[in-house]
């Protein structure tokens, strides 16, 4: 009998202290979102309070054009802050029209060139010779396939030289003498537009 009552005590002692260190438990579940957004911003500083004019005076202007690479009469500084990769272009959005309201222009008399001082490697487009304006965007600078051109303006500067008239690159092949236009003043606006690159 002795051992039954110790049986049983021991049992009483294992289950009591079985249910003494039982836990209750209970949990929620929660959703973290890491939204991860495109951050671009293009800097031109006074760009489009400095308006780029070229006075063609000369033969020599009407005949060889103005402005180019590293002319710094006709060139505006620019940068780019993207938290992405990036390409950059430009298009014109109107005519290059005469101040008579009707007489125009070839858009494609107006070239640019990119000099790039930033950190980063990018695609220069525009580097060994001008690309011609169009009414259709052009890619001046892009991102190169490989490298990340993200980052803050110092990583991304660069300046935009202008020139009319020169003939380079995949501008008009005939000078401004030999297209014999309408003299007096032509005027065109020009979008630079920086779009992420997926």
């Amino acid at each position: 009998m002795k051992k039954v009552a110790t049986i049983i005590a021991v049992i009483f002692a294992v289950t009591f202290a079985s249910n003494s260190f039982a836990q209750a438990t209970d949990s929620e579940m929660i959703t973290i979102t890491a939204n991860l957004n495109t951050s671009l911003f293009l800097d031109m500083g006074s760009a489009g309070y400095m308006p780029v004019e070229f006075d063609f005076n000369t033969l020599e202007d009407y005949n060889n054009g103005l402005g180019g690479y590293d002319n710094w009469d006709y060139y505006h500084m620019a940068g780019i802050s993207s938290t992405s990769n990036w390409k950059f272009g430009v298009k014109a959005v109107s005519d290059f029209t005469h101040s008579d309201g009707s007489t125009t222009m070839s858009l494609d008399n107006l070239g640019i060139t990119i000099g790039w001082n930033g950190s980063n490697t990018i695609q220069n487009n525009a580097e060994e010779a001008p690309l011609a304006i169009s009414s259709n965007e052009t890619i001046l600078v892009e991102h190169d396939g490989t490298n990340s051109n993200a980052g803050d303006f110092y990583d991304n500067e660069f300046n935009i030289f202008y020139e009319m008239g020169t003939m380079n690159g995949n501008m008009n092949s005939e000078s401004i003498f030999e297209q014999d236009l309408k003299k007096g003043t032509y005027t065109v606006d020009i979008e630079f537009i920086a779009t992420e690159v997926l």
